[in-house]
């Protein structure tokens, strides 16, 4: 932090940029944390949602509708597919994701026949490229919106609430009239389109897309959210705790790669992170009972 290339105006602008990706997806995956799940396929669901809109938004093309649409509803379908198997079928989260991840990592690889896709189209590059008065990147535009608008739906909304009482205590929330199924579906179908939505903006972003991109998101994106405060157990988290999550962690990433830090010294990391913040939160959790 005290070195003076982290200091620097594009650096900090960089930080934002990155926190504003995680963010997306951290908002995504708080909702499945919510209920007492997590998808392990997120990250994958980025990939291919960035190879659809790379595909509909090259060779001159340069209509927006077709590549933001499509892609968002790619990581909508990838979530229902999840939800609808852990809420109606109860396969367990970590199994169904574990294994649609593989699928849809999958699928990109065909779609892009294995190759990186370049040359998107300048109106396809300006959306989350563009700047707000010159200065603020559109990207963390888009993720300000989407964060508190996930905030205003959990804390201040009765589908809010119900997530949190499924989380909670499943069995007392379905007594009390909740459609569990229902509540824990719409979770995971909410964590695709945050996938969608994060796929589409990185290949905004990069001007680009590879069915590599999104590898191991998933885990930054369960690190956010157990940094800021979300129990895996679920029915407990704060909204603007995976704000803080994610800006906590980008601001770690970016000072190891100043380091020097090699990447995968930094995933070792956020894998202890995060097994030392869930010990934790067990351990309280043991003491209060």
């Amino acid at each position: 932090l005290l070195s003076p290339m982290f200091s620097r105006v594009g650096n900090i602008i960089n930080i934002f940029k990155q926190t504003a990706i995680n963010g997306i997806l951290a908002t995504g995956m708080a909702c499945a944390i919510l209920v007492g799940g997590f998808d392990m396929s997120v990250g994958s669901t980025v990939g291919l949602a960035g190879i659809i809109a790379a595909l509909m938004a090259t060779g001159g093309q340069e209509g927006l509708f077709l590549p933001v649409v499509s892609s968002i509803l790619a990581g909508l379908l990838v979530g229902v597919v999840n939800g609808v198997a852990v809420a109606y079928m109860k396969v367990p989260a970590f199994v169904v994701t574990l294994g649609t991840q593989s699928i849809v990592r999958g699928l990109a690889y065909i779609l892009s026949g294995g190759r990186p896709i370049f040359g998107v189209s300048e109106s396809y590059e300006k959306i989350a490229g563009g700047l707000l008065f010159g200065k603020i990147p559109y990207l963390v535009i888009y993720y300000i919106v989407i964060a508190l608008l996930m905030g205003f739906i959990l804390q201040c909304t009765v589908y809010g609430r119900r997530m949190y009482a499924v989380g909670g205590n499943a069995e007392a929330a379905r007594v009390s009239g909740i459609n569990v199924e229902f509540i824990k579906m719409s979770a995971f179908a909410i964590c695709g389109l945050m996938g969608g939505i994060a796929g589409m903006l990185s290949t905004s972003r990069t001007v680009s897309a590879a069915p590599l991109t999104g590898e191991g998101y998933e885990l930054d994106a369960i690190a956010s959210c157990v940094i800021g405060g979300f129990s895996m157990d679920g029915g407990a988290g704060k909204w603007y705790g995976m704000i803080i999550g994610a800006l906590i962690l980008s601001v770690m990433s970016n000072g190891l790669d100043i380091l020097g830090v090699a990447s995968y010294y930094q995933r070792i990391l956020k894998g202890a992170i995060i097994i030392v913040i869930v010990l934790i939160d067990v351990r309280s959790k043991r003491k209060r009972t």
